[in-house]
């Protein structure tokens, strides 16, 4: 499968899932089971005052309070089955940004596949994680932020129900990533100014993650 028909198949996903932020009762996952998962995820964004040190180290109190997406589920290689290793994953913001803080389990962190350094790494060579975001909720338009464990960025726009993919497209966001003894972790910053979106309260945004382990070429989303 080529990259470019692996993130149409990533955004086609996003649109059973829901980012929530704004005022409106918090909302945190639900258990899912099986199919359910396409309809049941919901995450709600909280919002938080001041700056989040972006530095790898998710140690600022309301990441521990936000609510958590977990349990991915596997697309291959053994479809429909619990990840190998999970991810977690909380969101926050303020009046400038939205945060992203990943938390990328692994029980062998030295095996952890890092292949590429550079601005737009290939996402299929090593371990990588991805964000897809539905800012308008229209299942039509989207945007794909993707990093490995070493800090490397790459980022896409998509229209057209995803069938047209603007790789050459460069955002303004920050990542900060650190290799610990229980896996790796992300600290991602993307500012408002970086994304389109309706002018609406609350917002409700679709989305989704997608994580790569390399040595088990593993492919695993929170919403199958």
């Amino acid at each position: 499968m080529s990259r470019a028909a692996a993130v149409r198949k990533a955004f086609f996903g996003i649109f059973c899932t829901g980012l929530l932020f704004g005022h409106a009762p918090a909302m945190a996952q639900q258990p899912v089971r099986g199919d359910s998962a396409r309809l049941a995820r919901r995450l709600e964004a909280v919002r938080v005052t001041g700056e989040i040190t972006l530095d790898g180290a998710l140690d600022e109190p309301a990441w521990t309070a936000a609510p958590l997406a977990t349990g991915f589920i596997q697309n291959d290689p053994r479809e429909g089955a619990p990840a190998t290793h999970d991810t977690e994953v909380r969101v926050l913001y303020n009046d400038e940004a939205l945060y992203f803080g990943v938390a990328a389990k692994d029980t062998e962190p030295s095996r952890i596949i890092i292949s590429d350094l550079k601005k737009d790494f290939n996402t299929d060579s090593g371990d990588s994680f991805r964000i897809i975001l539905d800012t308008f909720h229209d299942e039509r338009n989207g945007y794909v932020f993707g990093i490995n464990p070493s800090g490397a960025k790459w980022d896409a726009q998509m229209a057209n129900e995803g069938r047209e993919n603007n790789t050459d497209w460069d955002g303004i966001w920050d990542v900060q990533t650190q290799v610990t003894a229980t896996g790796w972790i992300a600290e991602i910053r993307i500012p408002w100014r970086t994304l389109r979106f309706d002018n609406t309260d609350p917002q409700i945004w679709g989305i989704n993650f997608e994580r790569k382990i390399r040595r088990l070429n593993e492919d695993s989303y929170w919403a199958p």
